[in-house]
Formats: structure tokens, C-alpha cells, sequence
């Protein structure tokens, strides 16, 4: 899937300056909706084969081929403890830059691409400060989407259940 054939949505008010909004990808894992900045996906991509690691961490799928590069393949549902899904055909592959790094993180759909000034991103609430993952979030309509922490997704892959 071409990104750039979503068409970003505008969120924010007229008087917001372009400096003060960023671009979100929306996606789908399960029922939740997540979001992370569009500057760190290059690409989403149909599901394809994955090779498993030995000893890899639980949240990580293995590996897949990528114009030759091996990426490391993040299974968020196992990442955010939930409901375990052999990945499947019509499962999509964000592909994300982090760090220098490449991953590729299964979703189940992507929904759109936003654009959200500085206001419209919160922060979450105290009680959930302690989140490795979720750094920020926004309504949209009926929808509370949570923001991720991109570069968390190396770091805390090795986290077992």
C-alpha cells in the first residue's frame, strides 16, 4: 500500500501554523487504533512469508527480505499483550525507520493518515505515565488513538509475557 495514496486528512484549525501540526499514519491492531508519526514509516506492504528466529523475543515474528535487507518483523498484538492471531494474508507491514534501524510491524489495516496540530496531541493521564509504549493521544470522532513511542519498539522488543 502506497501511503502517499492516502490522502492526509487536515485536523487542525485554520489559524494553526504548518509548523506547529504533524502527520500521523492511523492504524488498526484488533479493536484499538493506534497512530505513529508519519516521518517514521516509510511504506505499508501486504503480509508476506516471514522467517522465524530461534530464540527470538516473543513480539518478534522473525524476519522478512526486503529489496534484500533482512527486517526484523514486530508483532504488536504480542508487543501490547493482546489477543494472540497468526498473522494472515490480508494483514499489512508498516514499515518503520527508527534509529537507522528497519522493522516491519504487522497491523491489521491502515485508516488513514492525519494531520494533527501540537494541541490536538495530549499527553496521557498520570496513571498510565509509566507506558513504555503510548507517549501521546488524540480523539478522532468516537475514537481515542494511542500515539507509540517508535523508537520503544527496539528497545522493549525483547519483553516476554
Amino acid at each position: 500500500m502506497d501511503l502517499a495514496a492516502l490522502s492526509p486528512q487536515k485536523v487542525t484549525e485554520p489559524s494553526q501554523s504548518e509548523e506547529e501540526s504533524r502527520y500521523y499514519v492511523v492504524f488498526r491492531v484488533d479493536q484499538q487504533h493506534y497512530a505513529l508519526p508519519l516521518d517514521h514509516v516509510m511504506r505499508a506492504v501486504r503480509m508476506v512469508r516471514v522467517t522465524p528466529v530461534p530464540d527470538a523475543p516473543d513480539s518478534m515474528l522473525g524476519l522478512i527480505n526486503m529489496a534484500g535487507q533482512m527486517v526484523p518483523v514486530i508483532d504488536l498484538r504480542r508487543l501490547f499483550w493482546q489477543t494472540d492471531k497468526p498473522p494472515e494474508l490480508q494483514d499489512l507491514l508498516l514499515i518503520v525507520q527508527i534509529q537507522g534501524q528497519t522493522v516491519a510491524v504487522i497491523v491489521d489495516e491502515v485508516l488513514n493518515i492525519l494531520e494533527l496540530s501540537a494541541k490536538q496531541v495530549e499527553s496521557p493521564p498520570a496513571a498510565v505515565a509509566p507506558s513504555r509504549f503510548l507517549v501521546r493521544a488524540f480523539h478522532k470522532d468516537e475514537l481515542l488513538i494511542l500515539v507509540i513511542d517508535a523508537s520503544r519498539l527496539l528497545l522493549d522488543n525483547g519483553r516476554e509475557r
